[in-house]
């Protein structure tokens, strides 16, 4: 026998090779039918919207999403503006030193 010795009990060979093929072919049926249902749901989807969505209408659901992103586009640029600026002023200004701290401490411990 190839198997160990704990399958030799009721488990016989021939089970478990018929087991392992019934599960493949469930699991090769269960990712085709997968498979083809979402196919066919996206052609289904695809096709609701297009007959239940006129060019028109899409065009006044967007207007208001692509002013709202042209306003973002330019508050974007003047914090980047801003960003650029305040590193130019910090490069240009004059490093600072600070004073020394004195070595003993003053405090209780």
């Amino acid at each position: 026998m190839s198997l160990p010795s704990l399958l030799n009990g009721t488990t016989r060979e021939h089970y478990v090779l018929l087991f392992g093929a019934a599960g493949c072919i469930a699991l090769l049926a269960g990712v085709i039918g997968a498979w083809i249902g979402g196919y066919l749901g996206a052609r289904r989807a695809v096709r609701s919207a297009q007959l239940s969505a006129p060019a028109n209408n899409t065009v006044l659901q967007l207007q208001p999403i692509m002013q709202a992103l042209d306003a973002i586009s330019v508050e974007v640029e003047r914090i980047s503006e801003a960003q650029r600026f305040t590193t130019k002023v910090l490069s240009e200004r004059p490093p600072v030193v600070l004073p020394r701290v004195d070595q003993r401490s003053i405090t209780p411990h």
